[in-house]
């Protein structure tokens, strides 16, 4: 019960840095966070499969979040 609690208290913690992000930066730190507790939630209930895929989409949304942002910040928008 404790380990839901955390998940909890993680994805919480997430989405209150992306609604107080005042930069697309924090916004990037608060999707990670939610990422990290998406992964920590599967790793606990023990399901490989899911670890698998929560892992490999929080690599892929970090790629794209971060090329995003080099993009806007070449174009002079960050």
């Amino acid at each position: 019960m404790t380990a839901v609690y955390f998940v909890l208290i993680i994805m919480a913690g997430g989405l209150a840095v992306i609604a107080t992000a005042r930069s697309l930066v924090r916004a990037i730190i608060g999707a990670e966070v939610m990422t990290l507790g998406a992964i920590y939630a599967t790793a606990v209930a023990r399901d490989i499969n899911m670890l698998a895929v929560a892992a490999s989409a929080g690599v892929f949304e970090t790629v794209l979040l971060v090329a995003t942002l080099f993009k806007m910040a070449r174009r002079g928008y960050v």
